[in-house]
């Protein structure tokens, strides 16, 4: 059954009513898009001046908590609330867990701690800690938890266990729980039908929303399965209804002509029949369809970069040079002076910390010299533990007073934190008043001092907006490269193909392109799996991978692993060597001389390499607990055992097909030195969610 569910405001209560009465789209559900407010929806409903002001309305978008108190009144519990975030799935499961829902008794309660010691209880306990052990399993206490892509699969695999068992009753999950996994629940809450893909937002497409409500109902359990789909002011019931009633949805092919494809159509079939099989694939029918959704895409991606373009410009100069100048060798120095100050500090010193939602004092009470520079640990007026590195400072930090530390200094102790805490609160302590920029807005000296548009009051958003404008201008090359691909047919791409891998020494053709081979190398890249592994066999050939030890092994393939996706700029990328560095610079060059050759070709160009997980990699291989290599980075545990998990995956790959030993024993050593602790635990389980 589908339910439509608003918070009435003027009974302050919910009110949940079928989608579908009788066959047919329910009147009373559709009168609280009437009820939304005075004289309903008017005008273009994308535009802010149609929309009922929050005022006016007699419904509102009903609460999480609220909405799980409903549903355990009417034994509508166990639920999966599909919510399209990993920080709002955990922030959801926190804040439900907060507001004192609980679902377990003390039976269920004592089964959550079996599963979690005979799940967890191999873990190393500073790894556990750097989780959020104590978060997680309190919510599991509670009958609540999270699912998503950035949990470690050990974690994932207790709350897909509690839940199949019945002792878990709520599970905030990403949409990715949808496939492949067996966690079926008596009703599936659908937050909203429109998510966020990158660059825009979507509407949840029938065959999205059938395999998200198909969680609902279990099999010899409900006769019935429930979805609750909540009220929106941006989403109207019609548009509800219309998707719920639909059970007809389009199969979308991803396939295409790659060059391990191609190198094993050459291995084992004629080239008339390669070609053939080509021509018959469901993709290419489909082929000519998606060229208008692609030309839709390009043109919202030329609107959006006009308007980041136009609002990085400044009236102060030319933000574009300015941006061109500042080279990586400033950004790096002040990068470095930020490290050196860091170094200067003292226990005792007070700073000012800007570390997520916090921003005020801090009490330096240790520091350390780690791998990328100095590292510091701070108590906040919160009695906070916050560990900090150069990456999470603008500038140079300021000592702005000082505080006598306890004797015994044992930051794990809330007693400790919270009497440091209290000996801050008597400093009297104002922010600084301007940082020297630093780190990615570092100042460029002209000849008359300061570059003009550094006194721009709002250069900072200027870079952000530019920044963003370089991001939305590559995926434009994208789209126009695969809109060029697309108009091709696929038996033409794949010529496009077999022309570069003929160019580059992978296949011998013969009798005028009648008969063809794979050469040694050719032989190499079909049995490579990798979504770059032209750059990566390219890379084997050059020899970039010969003489290293196995943490310099593991670290450099991970730039061929890793993709930095958060908005903000990526770090300096740190390297253990020189001579690492030269072998990073040589998988550039041979990049770029890749994608040149594709872009000729209107082929769709690999992903470029990054080294941002470099240090991170190094770091684990050569033996760092998971704690000192996670615990100061922006990155989930799930997303750092995943990333690892891949190196070990391609260091497998790379032994197997090397034609060199002592280069296949060492990768073979990377692979076995870092599946350990977590990521090998993790190794247990696969889980796509």
């Amino acid at each position: 059954t589908s339910f439509y569910l608003a918070r009435d405001r003027a009974r302050d209560r919910l009110v949940l009513e079928p989608i579908f009465r009788d066959g047919q789209a329910n009147p009373a559900a559709a009168k609280l898009d009437a009820d939304a407010g005075a004289g309903g929806w008017t005008g273009d409903r994308r535009s802010r001046a149609s929309r009922p002001r929050a005022i006016d309305r007699k419904v509102s978008v009903p609460g999480r908590v609220e909405t799980l108190e409903l549903l355990a009144a009417r034994d509508m519990l166990p639920a999966v609330y599909f919510i399209f975030s990993r920080r709002q799935c955990a922030e959801a499961a926190n804040a439900a867990f907060l507001a004192g829902l609980r679902f377990t008794d003390d039976t269920a309660r004592r089964r959550i701690a079996a599963i979690v010691d005979a799940r967890l209880g191999s873990l190393d306990g500073e790894d556990l800690d750097v989780l959020d052990i104590d978060t997680f399993v309190a919510q599991l206490d509670a009958g609540i938890a999270a699912h998503h892509a950035g949990m470690v699969p050990p974690f994932k695999d207790v709350v897909e266990r509690c839940f199949a068992d019945g002792l878990v009753k709520v599970v905030f999950a990403t949409e990715t729980l949808a496939v492949g996994i067996n966690m079926p629940a008596r009703t599936v809450v659908i937050e909203k039908l429109t998510k966020f893909t990158g660059d825009h937002h979507e509407s949840l497409t029938a065959g999205e929303y059938t395999q998200l409500t198909g969680r609902a109902g279990r099999r010899g359990i409900d006769a019935r399965g429930h979805a609750v789909v909540p009220w929106s002011p941006f989403v109207r019931f019609e548009q509800v209804a219309t998707l719920a009633a639909s059970r007809s949805f389009q199969l979308r092919s991803a396939f295409r002509p790659t060059y391990n494809m191609a190198a094993n159509l050459i291995r084992n079939y004629e080239p008339d029949e390669a070609r053939h099989l080509l021509t018959m694939s469901f993709a290419q029918f489909q082929a000519d369809r998606e060229i208008v959704t692609l030309e839709a895409r390009l043109e919202r991606l030329r609107r959006r970069h006009n308007e980041l373009r136009d609002a990085a410009e400044s009236s102060y100069g030319d933000i574009w040079a300015y941006r061109e100048n500042t080279s990586r060798a400033e950004r790096r120095r002040e990068y470095d002076d930020i490290d050196v100050s860091l170094e200067a500090l003292r226990p005792g010193s007070v700073i000012w910390v800007n570390r997520g939602k916090y921003a005020g004092p801090g009490v330096v009470i240790s520091r350390s010299r780690r791998a990328k520079g100095w590292r510091v640990s701070t108590v906040t007026a919160r009695a906070t533990l916050v560990t900090l590195d150069a990456e999470h400072f603008t500038s140079a930090p300021d000592v702005l007073g000082r505080v006598d530390l306890p004797r015994a200094t044992q930051p794990d102790r809330p007693a400790y934190r919270k009497d440091v805490a209290r000996r801050l609160r008597r400093v009297d302590v104002d922010p600084p008043q301007r940082s020297r920029r630093s780190g990615r807005s570092a100042r460029r000296s002209t000849d008359d001092g300061i570059d003009p548009v550094e006194t721009d009051p709002d250069l900072r958003h200027r870079l952000r907006a530019a920044g963003d404008a370089d991001r939305v201008g590559r995926d434009i090359v994208a789209a126009e490269r695969r809109l060029a691909a697309r108009n091709s047919s696929l038996a033409r791409e794949f010529d496009s193909v077999l022309d570069l891998l003929t160019e580059l020494g992978y296949v011998e053709l013969q009798s005028a392109g009648e008969r063809w081979r794979l050469t040694e190398w050719g032989s190499v890249l079909a049995r490579v799996f990798h979504e770059s592994e032209l750059l990566v066999v390219e890379c084997l050939r050059a020899g970039v991978l010969t003489g290293l030890d196995a943490p310099s092994l593991g670290a450099l393939l991970c730039v061929f692993v890793y993709e930095h996706r958060s908005p903000d700029p990526p770090p300096p990328p740190w390297f253990p060597s020189k001579g690492f560095e030269r072998r990073w610079r040589t998988i550039v060059g041979i990049s770029d001389r890749l994608a040149a050759s594709e872009q000729r070709r209107t082929l769709l160009v690999h992903r470029p390499p990054d080294p941002t997980f470099v240090a991170l990699a190094y770091g684990w291989i050569a033996g760092e607990s998971f704690a000192d290599v996670v615990e100061t980075e922006d990155l989930s545990g799930g997303d750092f055992v995943r990333t690892m998990k891949q190196v070990i995956d391609l260091a497998r790959q790379v032994a197997t097909v090397i034609g060199d030993p002592d280069v296949a024993e060492v990768a073979r050593r990377a692979a076995e030195v870092a599946r350990r602790g977590v990521v090998a635990d993790s190794a247990l389980s696969e889980s796509p969610a």
